[in-house]
């Protein structure tokens, strides 16, 4: 395996699942959190890395991983590293390429994980509003390559490590080689043809937001549940066939090549021991999944996150292409109400991403190209 110098921007579970494992196969890791945020990596800096834990089952070697270097200076993060991993949640990531623009270097790849719905055109576009005239490749993934989460101040555990975890790049041309040096990196990921397939493809934007609506009275009362294996309910995979049908549908348009969630999520875990004929089988039988708790609050990723980030820009492109999509509002509205927060007013919205008013033929050559 080549040793390469990667960056991983964000210092939350995710962060420190990547830092670790990535270190401790044998790559250089720099590790970069926002400065308001230092105060979360005082444990690390303290015992100079970060303890893995691993999921027998997931293959990942465990142990201590000494971190090269940790830093506060973005401009250090980013000198240090031809690849960079950026995993924060998707109200950051403007922020983020803010910061990245004045010191990006010529044919550097980020790639974010996740991106959510457009994450990958955002970040382009305040690139270039920055002042950021270098050619960047610019990745996405559908979801993040971990389930984790952090153990304490300097410790992580990973329990699902996603097999074919679906990546592209905006624009999509010409990216055959910069994938390449993703895959040396992360060889269980797949190439995605376009980031609307990425967008499309993250199972978190309709379970999340769906088991939060279906155990409201669990959450309210702050009960000691099972997130997966007590709260996915025959109910809640009534309301997840529902969701998934409109989903499905944008393989009516030319160019949409989506899978269904179970069979992505099939190959994320399977060899984990997830099995079953639905979502609500494979979430419930994985293995990895008897340690997740429900939230004990509203204001939580699940929803702050994945609502306007996820379901509502899906929601716009249902309507732009006329596909019915009556469940996926009907979600969005009910989260909206009871978190007594317009989700609208802050979403992430397909005129923002250029996206507005494109046929499928000019949307095809804006992911490939970007323009059209």
């Amino acid at each position: 395996m080549k040793t390469r110098k990667i960056t991983i921007i964000g210092g939350g579970n995710g962060g420190f699942a990547a830092a670790s494992d990535l270190t401790i196969r044998g790559h250089e890791i720099t590790l970069y959190e926002l400065p308001d945020f230092r105060n979360g990596l005082a444990g690390v800096i303290e015992k100079g890395g970060i303890e893995l834990e691993a999921f027998p089952s997931n293959g990942l070697k465990g142990g201590f991983a000494k971190i090269h270097r940790i830093t506060f200076d973005i401009e250090e993060a980013l000198k240090a590293s031809d690849i960079v991993f950026v995993i924060v949640p998707s109200n950051a990531l403007e922020t983020i390429a803010k910061l990245c623009a004045p010191h990006i270097r010529e044919n550097q790849i980020i790639t974010l994980c996740p991106a959510n719905f457009g994450g990958s055109i955002m970040f382009r576009k305040v690139l270039k509003q920055n002042g950021c005239a270098k050619h960047v490749w610019i990745a996405e993934a559908s979801c993040m390559m971990y389930a984790c989460r952090k153990k304490d101040a300097s410790s992580v555990w990973v329990r699902g490590y996603k097999h074919n975890l679906g990546v592209a790049f905006f624009p999509s041309e010409n990216s055959d080689e910069a994938f390449s040096q993703l895959q040396e990196i992360y060889p269980i990921f797949t190439k995605y043809d376009n980031i609307l397939t990425t967008g499309l493809s993250n199972p978190n934007t309709l379970m999340h937001t769906t088991l939060m609506m279906a155990n409201l009275s669990n959450i309210d009362n702050q009960e000691d549940r099972l997130f997966y294996r007590e709260c996915f309910t025959p109910a809640v995979q009534s309301i997840q066939d529902a969701l998934e049908a409109e989903r499905i549908q944008f393989n009516r348009i030319p160019g949409f090549k989506l899978t269904t969630l179970w069979e992505m999520v099939a190959k994320w875990y399977g060899y984990q021991g997830a099995k079953g004929s639905s979502l609500r089988d494979l979430n419930t039988s994985a293995p990895i999944f008897a340690y997740s708790k429900m939230p004990t609050s509203l204001n939580h990723r699940y929803l702050t996150e994945d609502v306007p980030y996820g379901l509502i820009p899906i929601e716009e492109l249902m309507e732009q292409f006329a596909l019915p999509h009556k469940i996926t509002s009907a979600l969005i509205h009910i989260c909206c109400a009871m978190c007594g927060t317009d989700f609208y007013k802050e979403a992430r919205r397909l005129d923002d991403l250029g996206l507005k008013g494109l046929n499928a033929k000019q949307m095809m050559s804006y992911v490939a190209c970007g323009s059209y």
